[in-house]
């Protein structure tokens, strides 16, 4: 199970790449009207809480909460013991929430579910997005899309890479700048080797097979940014954080431009085929 917002960024020790902010009330406010007019009634919708709805309605209680105080009556006093419980959460935990409600939310929910969350951030000016069920600091449209298309349209091997770059960047506490670039040239890599047929081939290998042509700067875009991943004082060769210049804007640009380039390249093979 991947780690909650609060875990992840480690609220107590903000760091200098970009600043930790906190949910003023007017957000707090609009994320309850929007979690009890949307998450807490589609539990009631459950027949009035019937055995599915009370299942989801505890989970809630033992997973998020943590408590075993819970309502005698989850119809009568649900609504009113969550308002009450939300209220004194933390703000931190309030992006717990968000999270929460989408790993426990269907696939289909969540589709409207992170535009009508991301909606809200952005209207209040909130530093930080819901990007594949992780709340991220990513607050560029243009980069989240190129993100969000990458995952959503990517096979198994290549969503894995670039959610593993995601989860990494965004760990606030001990973020892994280094791994999370390695994880997003990772998936241009692995989409080669599908491409190309060539399972164990580097991708500076894999350029020169792609079945399809591509502009010779293009080619050279890529390999430059492998070559920057992969020589003697380049990424994958470094074994702790101050053997190289890299942050959190490096690991960002990386996942964005990786993402990019997945859904470039994953373009021009659907097309050829």
């Amino acid at each position: 199970m991947r780690q909650r917002f609060s875990e992840r960024y480690g609220f107590k020790t903000p760091r200098e790449s970009f600043q930790m902010q906190s949910i003023d009330d007017a957000l707090k406010n609009r994320i309850w009207n929007y979690i009890n007019n949307n998450e807490l009634v589609l539990l009631k919708g459950f027949n009035c809480l019937s055995d599915d709805g009370e299942k989801i309605a505890s989970s809630i209680y033992d997973s998020f909460f943590k408590t075993h105080e819970k309502p005698n009556n989850y119809f009568t006093h649900f609504e009113s013991d969550m308002k009450k419980r939300y209220f004194a959460l933390s703000w931190y935990a309030i992006y717990d929430l968000i999270e929460f409600f989408y790993d426990i939310n269907s696939k289909q929910l969540n589709i409207k579910y992170i535009q009508d969350i991301n909606s809200l951030l952005e209207q209040e000016q909130s530093g930080y997005r819901l990007i594949d069920g992780l709340i991220a600091p990513i607050i560029d449209e243009v980069e989240i899309k190129e993100i969000e298309d990458a995952l959503n349209d990517s096979n198994t091997p290549v969503k894995r890479h670039l959610s593993n770059a995601l989860e990494l960047m965004s760990d606030r506490e001990t973020p892994d700048y280094i791994n999370s670039i390695k994880e997003s040239i990772s998936a241009v890599e692995s989409l080669l080797q599908q491409i190309t047929g060539q399972t164990n081939s580097p991708l500076g290998s894999c350029i020169n097979l792609i079945p399809f042509p591509l502009n010779e700067h293009f080619k050279k875009a890529l390999r430059s940014l492998y070559s920057w991943t992969s020589t003697a004082d380049g990424i994958r060769h470094a074994t702790t954080q101050e053997e190289i210049s890299s942050s959190f804007e490096e690991a960002k640009y990386m996942l964005v431009l990786c993402s990019a380039f997945v859904n470039y390249l994953s373009q021009k093979a659907n097309a050829r085929q």
